[in-house]
């Protein structure tokens, strides 16, 4: 008989603080009102860790191979993989939507839109592409976009790989940064089943 580990008693937790919390939000909707703020805290406690533990991560992984061939050729494979998962997600999506209407019927007069809805502008492709681009070094890991901090640690990556026995010491300090960046995310989601039952 296998035991359990943490991760799995995580997920066990999180399914049972999502039930309590949709139970408390029927039962009690001021209570589960109230029980807000702790989704909203746990999900701004990852997206704090996100930009230093994808640079890290990147850094490490493209760093670490020897030729840039193989790095080319396993980015070609993620980023097949990217397309095929979206393109099934999207597949579901409008398969589900097509059959089943979700939300048809509902009377949705009266409420407050989403903060933030309709705000958003859509952007050509050439706009798209200079986006990927930050302002400075530093400011794609104190911005939103996730795709900045991922441009600066693949050029980062590719430097360190080509500066070889040289760029010894700055991975080495990259990975202890990394060790670091991963304790507190790994306290952060610690507090998973509080923040999925407030959400």
């Amino acid at each position: 008989k296998q035991s359990w580990d943490k991760h799995t008693w995580l997920y066990v937790s999180v399914i049972i603080a999502v039930v309590l919390g949709a139970t408390i939000g029927l039962i009690w909707p001021e209570v589960g009102i109230a029980l807000e703020p702790l989704g909203k805290g746990f999900v701004s406690l990852i997206k704090m860790m996100i930009a230093p533990i994808i640079f890290c991560t990147i850094v490490v992984g493209v760093g670490s191979i020897a030729k840039a061939a193989t790095v080319g050729k396993i980015g070609g494979l993620a980023l097949g993989y990217f397309m095929l998962m979206s393109t099934f997600a999207l597949a579901i999506g409008l398969v589900v939507g097509n059959i089943i209407h979700p939300g048809e019927g509902l009377n949705m007069t009266g409420l407050a839109p989403y903060e933030g809805a309709g705000t958003a502008e859509a952007k050509s492709t050439t706009e798209f592409i200079l986006g990927i681009i930050p302002t400075t070094f530093f400011s794609a890991f104190t911005g939103e976009s996730v795709l900045q901090v991922l441009f600066i640690a693949l050029l980062v990556g590719f430097t360190l790989q080509g500066l070889g026995k040289r760029g010894e010491p700055i991975m080495f300090a990259v990975k202890q940064l990394q060790l670091l960046a991963s304790r507190p995310l790994g306290m952060s989601l610690s507090l998973a089943p509080p923040g999925a039952s407030g959400a």
